[in-house]
């Protein structure tokens, strides 16, 4: 099965209907422009593809929305541009379906939570968020009174990482949308690896934890992936560039590989991901080095969509087989609890790794200030040492011009000569201070493989905080009170003293020394025995329901090693 889609925003490019004849892609992100190839879509060329149309709106334009004193009249206006556009595109039907199943309003129009300093937005980002969360209710509600599906969210890539990033900030959407979606690259993979930086499957913590809250309601559509190098290296002068940026480009078969890895992935979550789509398949100007059709760098055929293609003739993944059941309770809730350890370890470790290099970035930045001006002592003293020579100079001028007498000249050459002295003794050190600033500037310079850790780490830090949260979610069961079950060959016998249950002669021992309890409302207790007969006495808790039996407490007291 095939989880692969298309972004197209050129929709001339060559190949690119046989691309979507031969793929047949689960979803497609399209800039709205071309009514015929939607219409050749939807009746031969891929009817079934979930088709998510897009008019582009610059940043400078949905700031402004956000910003204006009605957010949500700016969602309905936006929402009324889209089903006026094109004569009616956004309403019209073809092969018995919309054109267009679902609208994007906003694109990667906020930055994430994570951004900010330990995770709290500043004033301006949260008034935007409520905006956003009213534009977004307002732009669906108006689109829904004509029959159109939105697509909410679409928030940069790596941005927005856990579930709490969406519920806290965005209720209202979460309440009334269906399609959520999502933007993830990786760079020079998708899939992790120690050289990769990926904000690939994010949005798998982040659906889970609005799945737990809103039950599956939604369904997500991934609006872009790729290979993005400004993910890895998001302050390069290359800018935003794809896996064909020629000075470093990534081979097609590593690609390929990664993109093999995140339709599998996607396939686990088949119930509620329609799919993903592959920036750019129509690719436009900007955009050339993350084309998928025509030639690579090396003037050979591109074959990334051919490989999709086969996808299709492949059968879904068979579900995970159940793990080995064991009866060795006390093995399992040791493991768990080495788990649940390992998590909060590593938990703490990317805490307190994203602290320490914020910490080494803040400290490096105020000594960065202070090694700038030490850099400038050794010039100062030098300074000071040529004032002192001309102020000895003058002395001796007002001396000979008889300014001043011989005395006041020697007294105030003494003095010259000593505030020189002091001022020579400081130049060594000052020196020493200029090579601060040196030594500044070469830490600074391994600062950005450690800035890329951290972004590493904040992208991990959501998925161990959510298997830290499993792995205890499975301690707590596996140390819960399992149901009272008699086990085999634990009956109460005593009703048959002699014989047993079914027939099943009793061993001499038990026969000889089974109580048998008095008749109900005798008044009778039951039958003592000498001491010397007791060969062993189990001592339990009375203060137990009534339909605990004897049996359970010594299960529970045997688990416990007791």
């Amino acid at each position: 099965m095939n989880r692969l889609g298309f972004y197209i925003e050129n929709t001339t490019v060559q190949f690119l209907r046989d691309a979507i004849s031969e793929v047949k892609p689960p979803t497609i992100l399209i800039h709205a422009q071309d009514r015929g190839l939607l219409r050749e879509i939807r009746t031969t060329l891929s009817p079934n593809s979930f088709v998510v149309g897009r008019l582009f709106v610059d940043l400078a334009e949905q700031t402004a929305w956000l910003d204006s004193p009605d957010p949500a009249a700016a969602g309905r206006s936006f929402a009324e541009r889209i089903l006026g556009y094109d004569f009616g595109l956004a309403t019209e039907q073809a092969n018995g379906r919309l054109l267009i199943d679902a609208w994007m309003s906003l694109n990667e129009c906020l930055p994430g939570p994570g951004t900010f300093p330990g995770g709290q937005p500043d004033a301006t980002w949260q008034r935007r968020a409520a905006a956003y969360d009213q534009f977004q209710v307002a732009f669906r509600e108006t689109l829904m009174r004509s029959g159109v599906e939105a697509l909410a969210f679409n928030f940069a890539a790596g941005n927005f990482s856990k579930a709490e990033d969406y519920t806290r900030w965005f209720p209202r959407t979460l309440a009334t949308y269906v399609y959520l979606g999502f933007h993830e690259y990786g760079w020079p993979t998708l899939e992790p690896t120690p050289i990769t930086a990926t904000g690939a499957l994010l949005y798998r913590p982040c659906m889970t934890g609005i799945r737990q809250q809103y039950g599956d309601r939604h369904r997500a559509i991934i609006s872009e992936a790729g290979l993005a190098r400004m993910y890895k290296y998001p302050n390069d002068p290359a800018g935003d560039v794809g896996w064909l940026y020629p000075p470093d480009s990534v081979p097609q078969a590593s690609y390929w590989n990664s993109l093999q890895w995140y339709n599998s992935e996607l396939l686990l979550d088949n119930s509620y991901v329609l799919g993903c789509c592959l920036f750019q398949v129509g690719h436009a100007g900007r955009w050339e080095t993350f084309r998928h059709l025509g030639l690579n760098n090396n003037l050979q055929p591109i074959t990334i969509i051919p490989n999709i293609a086969t996808l299709n003739q492949a059968e879904p993944p068979p579900p995970p087989s159940p793990p080995t059941a064991t009866t060795d309770l006390a093995t399992l809730q040791r493991q768990i609890r080495e788990l649940v350890t390992a998590l909060e370890t590593a938990q703490h470790q990317l805490a307190g790794y994203t602290t320490q290099v914020a910490g080494l970035q803040t400290d490096l930045s105020a000594l960065s200030v202070a090694a700038q001006e030490a850099a400038l002592l050794p010039g100062r003293v030098t300074g000071l040492q040529a004032r002192l020579e001309q102020q000895r100079l003058r002395v001796t001028a007002m001396e000979t011009s008889g300014q001043i007498s011989t005395a006041q000249a020697e007294a105030l050459r003494g003095r010259i000569a000593d505030l020189r002295r002091r001022v020579d003794a400081v130049q060594p050190a000052a020196q020493q201070a200029a090579l601060l600033d040196s030594a500044v500037r070469q830490v600074q310079s391994q600062m950005p493989p450690l800035s890329d850790g951290v972004q590493v780490a904040r992208q991990l830090a959501p998925q161990v905080d959510s298997l830290l949260a499993e792995a205890r979610r499975l301690a707590s069961d596996a140390n819960a009170t399992a149901p009272v079950r008699q086990p085999a060959g634990m009956e109460d016998v005593r009703d048959e003293p002699m014989r047993g249950l079914a027939g099943r002669p009793l061993p001499p021992s038990l026969a000889e020394h089974m109580p048998v309890p008095p008749p109900v409302g005798s008044g009778d207790g039951y039958p003592t025995r000498p001491l010397s007969d007791i060969t062993q006495i189990i001592v339990h808790q009375t203060n137990t329901r009534d339909d605990t039996t004897p049996e359970r407490l010594a299960e529970m007291d045997a688990a416990r090693g007791m």
